[in-house]
């Protein structure tokens, strides 16, 4: 078990990113410097968290402002963790993790929040997926790997071609417990989500809940997430 130590899980700055109205100060220009591999990559690719196209978004800084504008689009390298900025395509920008807390990315008709948990690490962004200072909240890291292809083996085909590279994506739950303790989940096997409520207080409640699947043994993520708001549904 790990323990929370500072309590601010950025709950308030994460409604202020909803509601705020833009601004342009501080300048993107100050707080991000030119990405040095932007001629090594796709704009549109399997590393990216946004494969098909780069987003609009709002970004709450080290200061809290709101900094936003339409004239920038945005995507977020799964792989290195870097949050990448541009106007053009021509020049592409990575706004430096140090200078700002969460991102709002907007994507046809849904919003995603990432924002940084410094005292987990000083890299990942997390996804918010259920945020309750008092009760329950799950948070997910992406982590993405490249697989190069390879000559021989399964990656050999019938026409002696080399295969495609692949990227494999492997998410890393994080939940938060009331106590403000969390822990992580990889494969949400049944056993790995009973092991991970053994001993707290809503133990019986989560075994109880799980039973309702019957027979199921592995649970997909959006389970996962209503398990959590059934548990934030009961009272404390």
């Amino acid at each position: 078990m790990k323990k929370y130590i500072t309590c601010t899980l950025l709950c308030i700055t994460i409604s202020y990113i909803l509601n705020a109205q833009g601004k342009l100060s501080p300048e993107f220009s100050q707080i991000s410097t030119p990405y040095p591999y932007a001629n090594d990559i796709s704009f549109n690719g399997k590393n990216f968290y946004f494969d098909s196209s780069w987003v609009k978004a709002r970004v709450l800084a080290s200061d809290n402002t709101i900094i936003s504008s339409d004239a920038y689009l945005f995507n977020f390298d799964k792989i290195d963790h870097r949050l990448l900025i541009t106007t053009d395509f021509k020049s592409i920008f990575e706004i430096d993790r140090r200078e700002f807390k969460a991102i709002l990315f907007y994507w046809h008709d849904s919003a995603y929040i990432f924002k940084h948990i410094n005292f987990i690490n000083d890299k990942d962004l997390f996804e918010v997926i259920i945020n309750d200072n008092a009760k329950y909240s799950l948070y997910k890291v992406t982590r993405t790997k490249l697989v190069k292809a390879h000559y021989g083996g399964s990656s050999f085909s019938a026409t002696n071609e080399k295969s495609a590279d692949v990227y494999l994506n492997e998410p890393e739950y994080y939940i938060f417990f009331p106590n403000r303790e969390y822990r992580t989940i990889h494969l949400l096997k049944r056993s790995a989500i009973e092991r991970l409520f053994k001993l707290n207080p809503d133990s019986d409640i989560v075994n109880e809940y799980l039973q309702m699947s019957g027979n199921k043994q592995l649970y997909h993520e959006s389970e996962l997430k209503q398990l959590i708001l059934y548990l934030n549904s009961q009272e404390l």
